[in-house]
């Protein structure tokens, strides 16, 4: 059997991992020039340390991305901390608390039915009484989930924000991980090819010709694991065409974000508020810390329709509104002099990833069950927002997915 993996990343490199162990000849096309994709760990200009520039989380205790860690001799350490939030009056510690905010998780908790995330609010807390929950439940979803609340699943939702498990960061960041599956691969046998755009699949049933460049990979199947605006704006063109994949393509969310991390001469916030996790401000802006590691960087979060503000922003003057932001939260107008370096990422509909990740609308899951099916033994397709057994958006999505399609196409 050989097969062609498209996208070196965490679903691509998963796959390749269990499709070479198990004895497939596999080549894998990436259209940059490294491995990892939305995960890459690096120290940019200025930077004292290491920073996550994409994936930073382990939302919790997940089986297949705990055991790879185990099995690459890789550690994590908990995150977390208390949520706080900016406000005229200072720094208060009800986000995510209060009287409003324990009925919505209680009304939450009783859903059975999916809807959307507005429909649900609309019904249950569309009094004027109501306005300010609303607002803060909005911009919960749009900042950490980079959803569209008229369009999101209540029920994904649901099971996401009523998990109680705790959330935890690689302790040498995600990039060591994707190193050791692409090492285990190389070792198997693996093929990859970097600066490999794919344009063009042409394909019959068991048997794939893959354009990309000015080259041609030939193998008997195909599995695509890029991003799914990707698939959706239909950047690779089949022929024949896949009309029918292409409109379940269209029935999951994808979010865009724009990714701040600033490294401080010291670690401010922990002086008044050693407790800090997370911190939300007015506009769209969301902090968060290195609790537990104590490092002296703050990540600024600015997610979906909030990021489109910034779209035509340089990053240096993004760097000076957010710590405008910060100062204004903390009233100190010294931060200016504590700030010592800073970095943008940009996770947009203009990048080559097209966004940041997934989140499913009420649709999703059947339309993903289809896509899942493949084309023909043929056409195969994984990613982060595939994988039914996870929550969308996270690495562990990412490698179920992968590995999931891998075994399926095993079975061939």
């Amino acid at each position: 059997m050989k097969v062609i993996v498209i996208g070196a990343g965490a679903s691509g490199l998963m796959a390749a991992y269990e499709l070479t162990k198990n004895g497939a000849e596999v080549i894998m096309l990436e259209a940059e020039n490294r491995v990892g994709g939305r995960i890459r760990t690096f120290k940019p200009p200025g930077f004292t340390f290491e920073i996550e520039a994409g994936a930073e989380f382990i939302h919790g205790n997940l089986p297949l991305t705990m055991r790879l860690m185990e099995n690459a001799g890789l550690f994590h350490v908990r995150a977390g901390g208390k949520m706080y939030r900016a406000s005229e009056s200072g720094i208060e510690t009800d986000a995510g608390n209060g009287e409003d905010w324990n009925l919505f998780y209680e009304k939450l908790s009783d859903v059975k039915h999916d809807m959307t995330l507005e429909s649900f609010l609309n019904e249950n807390f569309g009094a004027d009484d109501f306005a300010d929950i609303r607002k803060g439940v909005c911009e919960m979803a749009q900042g950490l989930d980079l959803a569209d609340p008229a369009k999101v699943s209540i029920l994904s939702i649901k099971d996401e924000w009523l998990s109680d498990e705790p959330d935890y960061r690689p302790q040498s960041g995600y990039q060591k991980l994707m190193e050791y599956l692409y090492g285990q691969s190389l070792a198997n046998g693996l093929k990859l090819h970097l600066n490999q755009k794919v344009e063009k699949i042409q394909w019959q049933t068991s048997s794939v010709d893959v354009f990309s460049n000015d080259s041609v990979f030939h193998a008997d199947a195909v599995l695509l694991t890029v991003p799914m605006p990707v698939l959706q704006e239909e950047k690779i063109k089949f022929a024949p065409p896949i009309a029918d994949m292409t409109a379940h393509f269209h029935k999951i969310g994808f979010g865009e974000v724009i990714k701040i991390l600033m490294e401080f001469t010291e670690a401010f916030w922990e002086k008044s508020h050693p407790d800090m996790g997370f911190l939300f401000t007015a506009g769209g802006f969301t902090f968060w810390t290195q609790r537990k590691m104590h490092k002296p960087l703050l990540t600024c979060w600015i997610g979906n329709h909030f990021a489109k503000q910034f779209e035509n922003v340089s990053d240096e003057n993004l760097i000076e509104t957010v710590l405008e932001k910060l100062s204004a939260a903390f009233a100190d107008g010294s931060l200016g002099e504590k700030y010592s370096a800073g970095a943008v990422f940009r996770y947009t509909k203009s990048s080559q990833f097209g966004g940041g990740y997934s989140w499913r609308m009420p649709e999703s899951n059947d339309a993903i069950t289809e896509i899942n099916n493949g084309i023909d033994g043929t056409i195969w397709f994984a990613g982060e927002a595939l994988d039914l057994e996870s929550a969308a958006g996270t690495v562990e999505s990412a490698l179920n997915s992968g590995r999931s399609a891998a075994r399926k196409i095993l079975k061939l």
